[in-house]
């Protein structure tokens, strides 16, 4: 962590200075896992024994999810603490962060509800201060999580307020430090097209693409996908290839290749920037409802599924440069009802499951 003083941290950036920031490369393929980390004083254990876990997988990136409305409660009351315990943990085991950042604060939201923020000037101003901070730990961030969901986005979902976010923490990224990556917020793969609810991923792209003449495609250096399949095999897709059912096959969406889809937008509009599939998984049988179909994969399947999966993308889709799997520990944390149990790769005494040992195993160049 760099070290804050008013000097380097609140040093003010003229109005008007336009951002230049390097072209950001991204060279080795990110191999990564979402982790579930804590933040309280009894935290520093629980990281550490993750830390260990994605070491000793060979795995060389994790994902965290970081709520803006816990570090900065208030304006400008800032609570780095909890940040600093997970970045303690897995620093000194030379494993790369991505955090994506999510939740602002009730003072920073729009109170009619017509934007995500009141003044994106404060978010700028937030992600300028975090990037600085952790400039030697988290080397990307990501600017939201399925912001096509009503639910996650925080209201009916809008691409306009999403694109002004995503200018805001771009710039306070980059002004930070040039080199941090920039993720466009992966969006969740869905075939809803009502606002209320979600806005089908592949529509949301195309339209986030045609947005100002493309202007809010300069904010980002990596695009940010989720691919998650429910119970298809990895080599699947609807129409041609479809999974065996029963349900969930009948649409794009529920197919791991919906990535395909959403490379496709890109390609339509000259865009050769890099795809991060920050999402991706199979949850084994699942309470939770909507999740029903975790019922059709054993343990052994979702360990061949995910190993198939990076495959698939080490061999054929050279536009993917980094994928984290949907998730190691969840089950550590969380409730037997919870479903992110049982898509984590561990149960939930830290015992790996198969899927861990074969990711183990896996090649990784």
């Amino acid at each position: 962590m760099t070290p804050e003083s008013p000097a380097v941290v609140d040093t003010p950036v003229p109005a008007g200075t336009p951002v230049q920031p390097a072209p950001t490369p991204v060279q080795d393929f990110a191999y990564g896992f979402n982790v579930a980390w804590r933040g309280d004083d009894q935290g520093d254990a629980f990281n550490r024994q993750a830390a260990e876990m994605v070491q000793q997988a060979g795995f060389g990136w994790v994902r965290i999810q970081v709520e803006w409305k816990a570090l900065e409660p208030q304006p400008d009351q800032w609570d780095f603490r909890p940040l600093d315990r997970v970045v303690s943990a897995y620093a000194p085991l030379g494993i790369k962060i991505l955090a994506t950042i999510v939740e602002p604060p009730e003072w920073a939201r729009d109170p009619s509800g017509q934007e995500l923020l009141s003044d994106y000037g404060t978010f700028e101003d937030a992600m300028r201060r975090l990037a600085r901070r952790y400039r030697d730990e988290i080397l990307a961030w990501e600017i939201w999580n399925e912001q096509n969901l009503s639910y996650a986005y925080g209201g009916q979902v809008k691409i306009e307020p999403y694109c002004r976010l995503l200018q805001a923490g771009y710039e306070g990224v980059k002004k930070a430090d040039p080199n941090i990556l920039v993720v466009f917020g992966g969006l969740t793969p869905t075939g809803v097209n009502d606002p209320a609810i979600a806005i089908d991923d592949v529509q949301y792209l195309e339209k986030f693409y045609a947005l100002d003449g493309g202007r809010c495609t300069q904010y980002f250096d990596v695009l940010g996908v989720h691919a998650n399949a429910t119970h298809n095999p990895p080599d699947t897709m609807w129409p041609d290839n479809p999974g065996p059912g029963p349900g969930w096959r009948d649409h794009p969406s529920f197919y791991f290749r919906r990535a395909e889809q959403l490379r496709a937008v890109m390609e339509a509009h000259g865009d050769t920037r890099p795809i991060w599939i920050t999402e991706f998984g199979w949850t084994t049988a699942n309470p939770a409802p909507g999740y029903e179909y975790g019922a059709n994969v054993s343990e052994e399947e979702q360990a061949q599924y995910l190993v198939r999966a990076f495959e698939i993308a080490r061999t054929q889709w050279p536009w993917v440069t980094g994928m984290f799997v949907w998730n190691l520990n969840f089950s550590t944390i969380v409730g037997p009802e919870d479903e992110k149990g049982p898509w984590s790769v561990l149960n939930p005494d830290w015992s790996p499951r198969p899927a861990y040992e074969a990711l183990k195993q896996m090649p990784k160049s």
